[in-house]
């Protein structure tokens, strides 16, 4: 119960763990597994790997930021690095005199593992991150946890993943910060050319939210796909007149044998729009 409430009171850093640098699952990524991105969503989804994935994903986000994934996943295990560029930052004075730029760099390393119990999918994976701001810097260690279990006969999978347990172990200066965790419960129900999916959503720095969304393979080799996260919804402008496409997600998937590269795309309005491409090879 103290844990709870040290978590539930501390204060919250490193709250880049929570943006999705991935084009491919248009952010229904709980329950879903076999891309080469389980490790990065539910590491639960490894267990049902039986190939080698390579993976590279990139995020032009807002303030001219820029997040970047590098995956690796063969059998049940997983790799992933993530690495965030926070762009050249004015560093000024107390009276406001300019003494050049600095800049913000994050890099997180995740190493999972998936097995199967019975008919349960299990996993684990554990975390190193590294903050760099100016000549400051800070080091933090969580894990993430997850199961999905299958239902073969309607062929719906449910997944179930808690991400970003832990907290820093040297700080910037003096406080520790915890990480910025999340509580997912993801569904999807899958047909023959289509799938939909529905997650619920706790993150440690908003309420409760809900995704939901899904994908349409128009021909064998392509696939449109988007969600909608009610967590984005806020993120309104009164000059457009587009406010009800706040937090919507809309892109494709090309696909060979192999080689499956997707676009996405997020309109934020007056902060600007987030553009993800993925490229995966394997399977």
């Amino acid at each position: 119960m103290l844990t709870l409430i040290l978590l539930l009171t501390a204060n919250i850093g490193f709250e880049h763990l929570l943006v999705d640098p991935i084009a491919h699952r248009v952010g229904m990524g709980y329950a879903q597994f076999g891309d080469g991105y389980s490790v990065s969503y539910n590491p639960a989804g490894l267990a049902y790997n039986y190939g080698s994935f390579y993976s590279t994903s990139y995020l032009s986000y807002i303030g001219d930021t820029h997040f970047g994934y590098l995956g690796y996943e063969k059998n049940q295990l997983g790799l992933g690095i993530k690495y965030f560029y926070g762009g050249q930052i004015k560093k000024t004075d107390e009276w406001g005199a300019e003494h050049g730029s600095f800049g913000v760099h994050f890099i997180d390393l995740n190493v999972g593992k998936g097995f199967l119990y019975k008919d349960v999918a299990i996993g684990v994976s554990v975390k190193a991150v590294y903050a760099r701001i100016d000549t400051l810097y800070s080091l933090g260690a969580g894990i993430d946890l997850g199961t999905i279990y299958l239902w073969e006969e309607p062929d719906v999978q449910v997944g179930f993943a808690v991400k970003n347990i832990g907290s820093g172990v040297k700080p910037f200066i003096e406080t520790i910060e915890m990480f910025p965790y999340e509580v997912n419960v993801g569904g999807v129900k899958r047909f023959t050319d289509v799938w939909l999916g529905l997650d619920i959503v706790k993150p440690a720095l908003m309420d409760f939210g809900i995704r939901v969304g899904g994908g349409y393979s128009v021909v064998p080799n392509l696939e449109l796909k988007a969600s909608y996260n009610t967590l984005l919804s806020s993120i309104r402008t009164e000059s457009s007149g587009l406010e009800f496409l706040a937090g919507l997600t809309a892109g494709f998937s090309l696909r060979t044998k192999a080689l499956c590269i997707d676009y996405t795309y997020s309109p934020y309005f007056d902060l600007g729009g987030c553009h993800r491409l993925s490229v995966s090879l394997g399977g």
